[in-house]
């Protein structure tokens, strides 16, 4: 079945969704002559001022707006005049808020703006506390533009009337619509069909394109996107969310021991990653022989699974009770793996960069060797070790000073 359509018939096969987003009554015309050319096209537009826009009368209107954005904009428009609108408690208007919104959940985005705004906008630059007042309701509306075609960088379309924004908007629909039928022979057509649905869209946008040094970019992006998905565990871990049932240890000859068990596994944890740097080594191929895409994927999911388990050792640490004289050595111990948790984590990023400045330096002509050295070596710190083999050294001599004195 076809989803529901936004005038209240169910549609044979499913539409796509356009939401449009501007400020309403300066530039209603506009709304409803780009509203009749997406009908036209054959697909759905979202406008505020519909009948079937989707409300739930228990939210506000801005609320209305986000969540329509949120759940039902497949695609987004937005059209900048020389009106900002109401501002929210935000500081934004509901066009801007709307925007932002979009552009966080992911979906193609199309800017146009009014072509007096952009022939103003460098004048405004210049000399923000001139009097714009006759132009525009709130100079916000140039900060807002600057934000779309500047410090975001998106492609941003000039307009003058709706007809110059119906032309673009058929075009750049079709080249969309070309590219996902470009996206979806690559995937059916190669060995990443069945990998597709378990990594990102950024992942995916890497193995698609190709580009410079595609496998190790993809390789670091998936470990990243693969270490984000335990963003609970690590707030869990940093805010020592106690959410395991605890152990209780009173007796120091069996502490001593658990630690001793609990420090061999994160031994055991760091020496496992390490593994993974030759299993890396092992899928990733020299230079124009394929590598091996699932063997990479598999070594970025492995480094997040051992992150995750070495978050699990800390908050299980961190969660045992044991008497206070004990304290001080338990928080030593729970210490030890915090900086291989902290490599794991800048790891992939870290990498990325270089990788990124690398092929810029190549391009550029500054460096003829696109040679990437990457170290994914994680280790120990030795301080915290240190530190905590003395507080284990202090707490002994404690209790045999102690037990010297009862005897």
């Amino acid at each position: 079945m076809g989803r529901q359509s936004f005038r209240g018939k169910k549609s044979i096969m499913a539409k796509v969704n356009i939401f449009i987003s501007s400020t309403c009554f300066d530039l209603s015309q506009i709304r409803n002559d780009i509203m009749q050319c997406i009908e036209s096209l054959g697909h759905h537009s979202i406008l505020s001022e519909q009948n079937g826009f989707p409300v739930n009368p228990n939210l506000s209107n801005v609320e209305n707006c986000i969540n329509a954005v949120k759940k039902e904009a497949d695609i987004f428009v937005l059209i900048i005049g020389n009106k900002y609108g109401s501002i929210l408690e935000s500081g934004m208007s509901i066009t801007n808020t709307e925007f932002m919104t979009a552009a966080n959940k992911g979906i193609p985005v199309y800017t146009f703006a009014l072509k007096q705004m952009t022939t103003l906008l460098p004048m405004w630059e210049r000399n923000p506390d001139a009097d714009f007042s006759d132009v525009v309701d709130n100079k916000k509306v140039f900060e807002f533009l600057l934000d779309v075609r500047k410090k975001r960088g998106i492609w941003n379309f000039e307009f003058e009337k709706a007809q110059d924004i119906c032309e673009t908007l058929k075009v750049q629909l079709s080249n969309l619509f070309h590219e996902a039928l470009l996206t979806r022979h690559m995937i059916l057509s190669s060995e990443i069909s069945e990998l597709y649905s378990k990594i990102s869209s950024k992942a995916l946008s890497i193995l698609l394109k190709k580009d410079e040094s595609y496998e190790v970019r993809f390789f670091l992006q998936a470990m990243s996107d693969e270490i984000d998905s335990y963003k609970d565990l690590k707030n869990d871990y940093r805010y020592s969310v106690r959410i395991k049932s605890a152990n209780f240890l009173h007796d120091f000859d069996q502490l001593v021991k658990w630690m001793q068990h609990k420090f061999g596994q994160a031994q055991n944890y760091i020496s496992s990653l390490n593994s993974l740097t030759d299993a890396f080594h092992f899928y990733y191929a020299d230079p124009g022989v394929p590598s091996d895409i699932e063997g990479l994927y598999y070594v970025a999911r492995s480094f997040a699974k051992i992150y995750a388990s070495l978050l699990d050792w800390g908050i299980d640490v961190k969660s045992t009770i044991v008497p206070d004289e004990y304290q001080s050595l338990l928080t030593a111990l729970a210490d030890i793996p915090a900086e291989a948790i902290t490599q794991i984590e800048n790891c992939p990023k870290d990498s990325l960069k270089i990788v990124e400045e690398t092929n810029q330096k190549v391009k550029s002509g500054e460096s003829q060797d696109g040679a990437i050295n990457l170290n994914l070596e994680i280790t120990i710190s030795e301080e915290a070790i240190e530190h905590y083999n003395e507080e284990l050294k202090s707490l002994k001599d404690k209790i045999l000073r102690q037990a010297s004195e009862f005897s």
